[in-house]
């Protein structure tokens, strides 16, 4: 766990002071591959707690999140339309889903406990 920890620390720090400037028509991508990765990871976290967790389910989600989160932003820029929001609510909606489920079962882990 303290690897864990440690990385993610180490992670934030080397991103917040590297200076990476990208295009700005790259914003939508962007914003898309991070709710892809943290609605991956969220999703990971609750099947994790299930015991249901397996390396081909984790790296499934992650693609099939990515492409479609991507797809939709391509697409929308195309036509002209904001539809990567569809990916953006479906990303948000999952994320809160998975926290909700991980503190239920924090909650019912610690009432046992007492």
């Amino acid at each position: 766990m303290i690897y864990v920890v440690t990385g993610v620390i180490l992670g934030l720090l080397v991103g917040l002071n590297l200076n990476l400037v990208y295009s700005p028509e790259y914003a939508v991508y962007i914003s898309i591959t991070v709710l892809a990765i943290l609605n991956t990871i969220f999703n990971l976290l609750n099947l994790n707690t299930k015991g249901e967790l397996t390396i081909v389910k984790s790296l499934t989600h992650l693609l099939a999140d990515l492409v479609f989160g991507l797809l939709l932003a391509y697409v929308g820029e195309q036509l002209g339309l904001p539809i990567y929001l569809a990916a953006v609510f479906a990303f948000g909606n999952n994320i809160y889903q998975n926290m909700r489920a991980l503190v239920n079962f924090i909650l019912e882990k610690y009432n046992k406990n007492e």
